[in-house]
C-alpha cells in the first residue's frame, strides 16, 4: 500500500490542491497522510476534488484553529475502515488492508516543537498504542525533531 505524506502547509489556494492531485494520480497513492491543512472544515466534496474521484474515506483533525490540522484520505477499495482515536496532534486509523487481509493502524502525526507538548504526544500515543493483535504499524507525519541543538530555531527548549 502506498502512503504518501505530505506537510502541505496550507491547502487555501488552487494550486496546493492541484499539485496534491497530481502527486496522488502520478505516483498511485492509495493512502495520503497530510499535516498542516490550516483549515478548520472539511467536505465530501472537497476531499474528492483534491484526491480526484469519490471512492475514498477520510478523517480531519482540525488542530486549534486550523494550525497543526491533519488529514488522512485513503482508497476504499485498498483499506477497510474500522475505527480511528484522534488526540491533539494525531489521527490513528485502524482497519485492514484488504489485497492482503492484514489488520493494521496508521497514524498521521504532528508534533509540536514545544518539548513538553511533544512529550504529551508520545505519552497519548503510547497509551493508545495498537493491541497485539494489530502486528502492522506505520506512524508516518512531521515529527518536528532536529538532531544537534544548531538545527533548532526559534524555539528554546
Amino acid at each position: 500500500m502506498l502512503i504518501i505524506n505530505l506537510n502541505i502547509r496550507g491547502l487555501g489556494g488552487g494550486t496546493k490542491a492541484r499539485y496534491l492531485r497530481e502527486v496522488i494520480a502520478s505516483e498511485g497513492a492509495k493512502f495520503i497522510y497530510i499535516q498542516e491543512t490550516k483549515s478548520m472544515v472539511f467536505s465530501d466534496a472537497k476531499c474528492f476534488a483534491l484526491w480526484g474521484g469519490n471512492n475514498i474515506g477520510w478523517i480531519h483533525n482540525e488542530g486549534e484553529n486550523g494550525g497543526g490540522s491533519l488529514l488522512s484520505m485513503w482508497k476504499k477499495e485498498v483499506f477497510g475502515y474500522e475505527s480511528h482515536v484522534m488526540g491533539k496532534g494525531f489521527i490513528a486509523i485502524s482497519g485492514q488492508h484488504l489485497r492482503l487481509s492484514h489488520r493494521c493502524v496508521i497514524v498521521n502525526v504532528y508534533a509540536a516543537c514545544a518539548l513538553r507538548e511533544k512529550e504529551r504526544l508520545w505519552e497519548e500515543l503510547t497509551n493508545n498504542k495498537a493491541v497485539p493483535q494489530d502486528p502492522i504499524l506505520c506512524l508516518c507525519g512531521g515529527f518536528n525533531s532536529v538532531r544537534t541543538r544548531s538545527e533548532r530555531k526559534g524555539v528554546s527548549n
